[in-house]
């Protein structure tokens, strides 16, 4: 199913209305070993799957690693709730089942992926750049039974703060589902920033009253979750496996921050 080289290839996801296809962009290196590292890559708002995917391929191949980029169209994924938010809840905030999450189907992947190829691998390393990165790290805090093994949320235009008395997305307030903080902060989770993403004009940039309070440009608001986040991994006497990591003469840039990104994933 997963072709060698440069690919593409649909799985059936679960969705509340029934299952529905997710293409995925793909890349294998010739002779991929059972165990090599799975790179899971998540695009951004302009839901560019393709590029993302294109824009990885060196860093899979000088890695040895499967690389596989899912593609949330707009026609199945319209609105942010769908995507970056996760779909864990429906358009009257019910919650909805864990196995119509969109989180989800990067699970479904994963076992795709595995079942085609007979890799043993048993974890995967999972990527998001801008929405991508918001869609990352609320999947590390909603969903700790995931199979990720480590996972970089690069650039993210904001967060979900682990405050009960600010409401999600922006917080975990109002919600129909419960956070496992303790899991999520035991994850090795990294924030990627690039320091030069510190446009508080940039076109892109989210600028509600909740989001201009972490911060006023991407790099800010990074550093913002990333304190929080320790702080309240220390109230609680919880371990805290994140990590802050930052790049010079770096923007909004999903390509350049690519090896770097790939790197972290693969550290101890």
């Amino acid at each position: 199913m997963i072709p060698e080289g440069s690919g593409r290839f649909t799985i059936a996801v679960e969705r509340s209305g029934g299952p529905i296809p997710l293409d995925v962009f793909s890349y294998r290196p010739p002779g991929l070993s059972v165990d090599a590292p799975v790179f899971v890559v998540v695009h951004g708002v302009a839901r560019n799957a393709r590029t993302y995917r294109d824009a990885w391929i060196e860093t899979a191949r000088a890695l040895g690693a499967l690389l596989l980029a899912p593609h949330f169209s707009r026609e199945s994924y319209p609105t942010p709730r769908e995507f970056e938010v996760g779909g864990m809840r429906d358009a009257e905030r019910r919650a909805l089942p864990r196995p119509v999450w969109t989180y989800h189907a990067i699970e479904r992947l994963f076992d795709e992926a595995r079942a085609s190829l007979g890799l043993a691998t048993d974890a995967y390393l999972l990527y998001g750049h801008s929405a991508g990165g918001q869609f990352v790290h609320r999947m590390v805090t909603f969903m700790p039974e995931a199979r990720i093994g480590a996972a970089v949320a690069a650039n993210a235009g904001c967060y979900t703060m682990p405050w009960p008395d600010e409401r999600f997305p922006y917080g975990l307030g109002d919600m129909a589902v419960e956070a496992d903080l303790r899991s999520a902060f035991a994850r090795r989770l990294t924030i990627l920033l690039g320091e030069r993403d510190d446009d508080p004009d940039h076109g892109q940039l989210l600028k509600s009253p909740e989001a201009m309070r972490q911060g006023p440009h991407r790099l800010a608001r990074g550093r913002y979750y990333f304190r929080h986040a320790r702080e309240t991994a220390a109230a609680l006497g919880a371990p805290f496996d994140w990590r802050l990591a930052t790049v010079p003469d770096i923007g909004h840039s999903n390509a350049r921050l690519a090896p770097h990104a790939g790197r972290l994933l693969l550290e101890p």
